[in-house]
Formats: structure tokens, C-alpha cells, sequence
């Protein structure tokens, strides 16, 4: 799908695809859909010092996000950002 607008590209260190999402495979990367009216990405990425930071991502119906090794692409600009690693497991 075309996406027009505002985009980001990140190199990270790991993703977390909060609420509703539709994982499918392209010829040399994984794309995910976002299913819901508003859906959260959360991106970690680390500095030549190792220092890490998230960055928090509301990514719309029918938006696709492409991840190629480890660079991901993403239909929006972040929303807020954390130092360190602020993906949580539930529970």
C-alpha cells in the first residue's frame, strides 16, 4: 500500500505492536497492519553508548508498518519518548 504523509525509519533494538495488528511477509520484509482505529507501536533503540530510548508511536486503521532486519519503517511521527527500555511484559 502507498502511504503518503509523515513517516519515520528507525534502526532499533526491539518493537512491540500494542492492540489489534495483522502480521503478513513481503519478499524481504515483515509488515504488520494496524486493525484498530488507533494502534501503539513501541520502539527501542540504542545509542553508540548502548543508552537506550523508546519511542511511542499511534499508528491508524489500515496503516502498514515494514520491518527489514532490524530497520523499521513506520506511517507516523512518535508521540512521546522514554530513556531506556520501557517495553513490559503483561501480567
Amino acid at each position: 500500500m502507498l502511504a503518503t504523509g509523515s513517516h519515520t525509519v528507525l534502526v532499533f533494538v526491539r518493537l512491540q505492536f500494542q492492540d489489534d495488528w495483522t502480521r503478513w511477509s513481503g519478499v524481504n520484509q515483515i509488515g504488520y497492519t494496524a486493525n484498530a482505529k488507533s494502534n501503539q507501536l513501541l520502539v527501542v533503540v540504542e545509542d553508540t553508548n548502548a543508552a537506550k530510548t523508546t519511542y511511542f508511536f499511534n499508528v491508524g486503521q489500515g496503516e502498514d508498518v515494514w520491518v527489514e532486519r532490524n530497520v523499521v519503517h513506520i506511517p507516523a511521527i512518535c508521540v512521546k519518548s522514554a530513556p531506556g527500555d520501557e517495553v513490559k511484559c503483561r501480567g
